[in-house]
């Protein structure tokens, strides 16, 4: 297995666990008046963590950007998702 391999293995891990993340939090936030925008928000943010890691891989691999402005892309994105989670941590009042 090669450095390039394993580096994409990594990534399809962060798309499944962040992609499951994303939609539990959406369920609970559909099944949930009270806390839906809090689980709305979470959902939000997984989504956007999970988009930027594929964001990434696909700018590098396909965009033929070079690997620091996709990298830079990626935590762009990140910024916000983190961003969104922060507020729905915030709005729980916990």
């Amino acid at each position: 297995m090669s450095v390039h391999d394993a580096l994409v293995a990594m990534r399809l891990g962060v798309v499944a666990v962040g992609g499951l993340s994303s939609l539990w939090s959406l369920r609970l936030g559909l099944l949930s008046p009270r806390n839906r925008w809090t689980y709305l928000l979470l959902a939000l943010g997984f989504g956007l963590v999970t988009f930027g890691a594929i964001a990434e891989g696909v700018l590098f691999e396909f965009g033929a950007w070079d690997l620091l402005a996709a990298h830079t892309a990626e935590a762009l994105v990140g910024i916000v998702a983190f961003s969104a989670i922060l507020l729905a941590i915030l709005r729980s009042r916990v």
